[in-house]
C-alpha cells in the first residue's frame, strides 16, 4: 500500500512545519526518497496489472507521482528564492567582516546557477562547490609550483681556486718545427792558453763535440658534454674551455718544472738542475737558516761563471718563513737583505717567486731564460665527436700540448736545487 508524502514525512518523524523549515538540498533529499519508494511501488503494480483494480491504483499511483514532482517543484523554487535572498542580504550586511569568503561563496553560486536550476526537475538534486577559506597569505603556503620570487643569479661559474702558472713567464720560449729537438754541447776539454818562451811548444787545447737531443712530447686533456648542456646554458662552452686550458697549462708548467725526460714527460728544469753544494762554506756558517742557504746556492751559480741568478722559486709557506727569520736568536732584527717591494720579494735583488709548483721544503734557484720551452703549434682546443659521440648527442671538446723543454748540458749549472734542512745542516759549524 502506497503512502502519501505526508505519511512517509510522519514515518520520519518529521512534521510539516519541520519540513518546511529545511533547505533546498535536505527537502530535495527527502523528495528523492519519497520518489524512490513510490517509483518502486509503480513499477510493482505495472508487472501486476491484473484487474479494474489494480489499474485504477496504478493510474492513483501515477498521479500522485506527478502531483508530488509538481509540489518538489514549486517547494524547491521558493526555497532557491530564499537562499538567493539570503545571499545577497549575507553579501550587502556582511561583505566588511567576511570579506573574501563571501565573494568566493558567490562566485561558487554563480558558476553553479545551472546546477541549482537542475535542482527543479532532477532526482537527485546534488551538487557541490569548495570554498576557499580566507586566511593569512605566506609564502610558504601561499606558493606553488615554482620560486616567486625568482631568485637572483650571479652570471658565470665560480670556479675552484688553482694554481698560477709561474715558470712560464721566467723561462725562454721557442718553437719546434720537428717531432725532436736537438743541440750540439761542448765537452771534454783538454789544455788551455797559457805563455810560451822561444823556440818552445805552444799550447794547444782540443774539446770534443756531442749532440744531444729531447723529444717533443704530447699533453693533452678532454671533457665531454651532451648538446643540451651546450644549447641551454649559455655560459658552459666558454668555462669547459677555460678550464681546459688552466689544467692542461698546469699540467705542462709540472712536466717542465719536474719531469722525468722519459716520453710523454719533459726533461723538467729542476730535474735537470745542479745539487746545492756547500762548497768553501761547509761547516762554517753559525745559526745557518734559510737566507744563508740561498746566498750559497747563488754564490754556486756565479762560480760556475753564469752571473747573477734571474729568480727564486719557493713554495708559500717556505717565503713566509723567510719572511720571519730573524738576524740572531739574540737579535730579533729581521734579515736586511731581504727586501719587500710592492708586494714582491727578492734576497740581494733576486726575485723569489711563490708557487705550490714547488714542494714545501725545497727551492730552485737560477738563471730561467737558459731554459727553453718549445712549442709546436702551441695549445690547440678542438670540438668534436668521438665513439659513439653522435648517437648520443655528446661533443668532445679537447685540449693538446706539443712540446719540449729544454736546459743545455752546459747550461745545467745555471740552476741549483736543493732541500733547505739538508743545505743548513751542510752550512752549520761542528
Amino acid at each position: 500500500m502506497k503512502k502519501t508524502f505526508l505519511e512517509f514525512l510522519t514515518s520520519k518523524s518529521i512534521t510539516q512545519e519541520v519540513f518546511d523549515a529545511y533547505d533546498a538540498e535536505k527537502k530535495a533529499g527527502l523528495y528523492n526518497e519519497y520518489n524512490a519508494e513510490l517509483k518502486s511501488f509503480i513499477d510493482t503494480l505495472e508487472k501486476n496489472v491484473d484487474g479494474k483494480a489494480n489499474k485504477d491504483e496504478l493510474e492513483k499511483a501515477v498521479n500522485e507521482l506527478k502531483s508530488i514532482q509538481m509540489e518538489q517543484m514549486n517547494t524547491l523554487n521558493k526555497s532557491i528564492e530564499a537562499m538567493g535572498i539570503k545571499i545577497i542580504a549575507l553579501n550587502e550586511a556582511d561583505k566588511k567582516k567576511r570579506g573574501e569568503e563571501s565573494d568566493s561563496l558567490k562566485e561558487g553560486l554563480s558558476k553553479n546557477i545551472e546546477n541549482l536550476k537542475s535542482l527543479k526537475n532532477s532526482k537527485s538534486g546534488e551538487f557541490s562547490f569548495t570554498v576557499k577559506a580566507v586566511g593569512d597569505m605566506l609564502i610558504s603556503t601561499n606558493v606553488s609550483g615554482g620560486n616567486v620570487p625568482v631568485e637572483q643569479r650571479i652570471p658565470g661559474l665560480n670556479t675552484i681556486a688553482s694554481r698560477q702558472v709561474r715558470l712560464m713567464d721566467l723561462v725562454s720560449t721557442g718553437s719546434a718545427s720537428s717531432n725532436l729537438i736537438s743541440w750540439v754541447y761542448q765537452a771534454n776539454k783538454d789544455g788551455a792558453a797559457g805563455g810560451t818562451d822561444e823556440g818552445a811548444l805552444k799550447n794547444q787545447i782540443d774539446f770534443d763535440l756531442v749532440v744531444a737531443s729531447q723529444e717533443v712530447v704530447k699533453r693533452t686533456a678532454f671533457i665531454k658534454v651532451s648538446t643540451e648542456m651546450l644549447d641551454d646554458i649559455d655560459f658552459i662552452e666558454t668555462e669547459i674551455r677555460n678550464e681546459l686550458m688552466r689544467e692542461l697549462l698546469k699540467d705542462v708548467e709540472n712536466t717542465a718544472y719536474e719531469g722525468n725526460g722519459t716520453a710523454p714527460a719533459m726533461n723538467g728544469v729542476y730535474t735537470t738542475a745542479t745539487a746545492f753544494a756547500a762548497g768553501t762554506f761547509a761547516l762554517t756558517v753559525d745559526n745557518a737558516n734559510e737566507v744563508d742557504v740561498l746566498v750559497v746556492a747563488a754564490n754556486q751559480i756565479k762560480i760556475a761563471e753564469h752571473g747573477t741568478p734571474t729568480a727564486i722559486l719557493m713554495h708559500p709557506s717556505d717565503v713566509t718563513k723567510l719572511k720571519l727569520v730573524k738576524v740572531t736568536t739574540t737579535d730579533k732584527r729581521y734579515v736586511e737583505r731581504l727586501a719587500l717591494i710592492g708586494g714582491s720579494l727578492s734576497m740581494d735583488g733576486i726575485p723569489i717567486v711563490e708557487t705550490t709548483l714547488v714542494t714545501a721544503g725545497t727551492f730552485l734557484i737560477g738563471v730561467f731564460p737558459l731554459a727553453t720551452l718549445y712549442t709546436k703549434n702551441n695549445v690547440r682546443i678542438e670540438i668534436g665527436l668521438d665513439d659513439r659521440d653522435f648517437v648520443k648527442n655528446m661533443r668532445t671538446i679537447l685540449a693538446e700540448f706539443r712540446g719540449a723543454m729544454v736546459v743545455k748540458n752546459n747550461d745545467r749549472t745555471a740552476f741549483v736545487k736543493g732541500t733547505f734542512s739538508t743545505a743548513k745542516a751542510a752550512l752549520e759549524t761542528t
